[in-house]
């Protein structure tokens, strides 16, 4: 396999607003700007997301390699990833990241080869370097998650894996409910509660193989692609 890192400058600046399916402009500093009120208590504040993070962990455990976790944020999932499974992070967030190197010090995570502020959108990585990415609640709080899409399936080698797991405009009640009322708080919270899923199907380079529900039912997809 090879070296996971090139020389690419990440510019960290925001690339283009509403794209993917977005009704909602989000940028990279509004992100950044919410990250860092979020990051002491975010824990807390993800704690709805937690079984779908584990569905997400289940399924790289699953699959194994080298993987890519886009938008590792505070750590959260770092310590169920198996023995089988090497994780490299990245982030927008330094506050985020901060937090994720005293997660990962604190509980001797040799598995995990380091985490970097890096723009999804522009990671510094050679094309293929990794056997897989993941991508857990984060697709959602960037500008264009098409581009993103793009990204993770470049630096995945042919035949890896990329998992995604989100939550996406709902359909059904009573997702749709909470849609409607999240959605005007989108820039203060740095995501966007609904997204369409349009974005993150249309990469011609990445084939759908899965798409699952993750608990609680209708609230989270939890997708797998394979790259062609």
């Amino acid at each position: 396999m090879t070296d996971p890192h090139r020389s690419r400058v990440r510019t960290g600046a925001p690339v283009g607003a509403g794209a993917g399916g977005s009704d909602v402009a989000i940028d990279g500093e509004m992100v950044r700007s919410a990250y860092a009120r979020w990051a002491p208590v975010y824990t807390l504040l993800a704690a709805p997301t937690a079984l779908g993070r584990k569905a997400a962990v289940a399924k790289v455990n699953s699959i194994g390699g080298h993987f890519l976790e886009a938008g590792v944020g505070t750590g959260l999932a770092l310590p169920d990833y198996t023995s089988n499974v090497r994780i490299t992070g990245v982030d927008l967030s330094h506050d985020m990241l901060k937090r994720a190197n005293e997660k990962i010090a604190k509980e001797r995570l040799t598995n995990v080869t380091g985490v970097h502020e890096m723009d999804l959108s522009q990671l510094a990585f050679a094309d293929g370097a990794f056997d897989g990415a993941v991508c857990m609640f984060t697709i959602t709080a960037v500008p264009d998650a098409a581009q993103v899409m793009e990204e993770l399936a470049r630096v995945v080698r042919p035949g890896g894996h990329v998992v995604i797991c989100s939550h996406f405009r709902a359909e059904k009640f009573p997702w749709t409910l909470s849609d409607r009322v999240l959605t005007p708080f989108a820039t203060r919270l740095g995501w966007n509660p609904s997204m369409k899923i349009d974005g993150v199907l249309g990469s011609k380079s990445l084939e759908l193989i899965s798409r699952e529900d993750a608990k609680p039912a209708g609230l989270f997809d939890l997708l797998t692609f394979r790259k062609q």
